[in-house]
């Protein structure tokens, strides 16, 4: 790759951080709704056409990170170690990504983002969305493995287990702070937690294959 196409990537990119970060600036003081694309632009000193060219819509500006948060979960049972299970790999994929946000200083403001998405009937529709993406991935993931996870309607359940789990730890992270509790605190707090939750969730996954087992075999003949 040429000098010339090196920089022309990272000037690409520096200015799609630019009008990333002047988008969630407003979206965050004025509220989704009430905020244009023009607002946007003029915020990033770009044109109108530009904020399309990096972000297609409106909704892609305020989830910038869709493409990782779709993927993340079945990321983690992907890469996960030998021996390691289903359930501790998306227990310390959420971990980690509540570290990196805390080393990035960003829990606290999820507080804030959760606050505009909340507000907005058309961020609400598009989480949605993302997190069915999230969930049928981390299903066909779930349905290449092992068993019994991968039998049945077993990927789908688990996947929606998963999908529960996170909505569940979220909903407690943003309680947490909005008490006033420290985020280096929550941090380290929730992690019994995590484990549990992400725990219980395989466990009723392989239970539900066992009573499907026995189900079977004490049908008459």
């Amino acid at each position: 790759m040429s000098e010339m196409t090196n920089r022309r990537d990272r000037k690409k990119q520096q200015t799609r951080q630019a009008i990333g970060d002047a988008a969630m600036r407003l979206f965050l003081e004025h509220g989704f709704d009430s905020v244009t694309i023009a607002d946007v632009a003029h915020e990033a000193d770009v044109a109108v056409q530009t904020v399309f060219n990096h972000f297609p819509t409106k909704e892609d500006l305020f989830f910038q990170e869709r493409d990782g948060y779709v993927a993340f979960p079945s990321a983690a049972v992907r890469s996960r170690l030998e021996g390691e299970s289903i359930a501790q790999a998306l227990a310390g994929g959420y971990l980690r990504l509540l570290g990196d946000y805390h080393g990035a200083g960003l829990l606290v403001q999820s507080v804030e983002y959760q606050r505009t998405l909340d507000a907005s009937p058309a961020l609400r529709g598009r989480e949605l969305q993302l997190r069915q993406e999230r969930e049928d991935l981390l299903a066909a993931t779930l349905a290449e493995g092992a068993p019994p996870l991968s039998e049945g309607l077993r990927p789908q359940l688990m996947a929606g287990f998963a999908s529960a789990v996170d909505r569940v730890l979220d909903a407690e992270v943003q309680r947490r702070l909005l008490a006033g509790e420290a985020a280096g605190e929550v941090q380290v707090s929730l992690k019994p937690m995590v484990l549990e939750l992400f725990g219980a969730a395989e466990a009723a996954c392989r239970g539900s294959a066992e009573v499907s087992a026995g189900d079977r075999t004490s049908r008459p003949v």
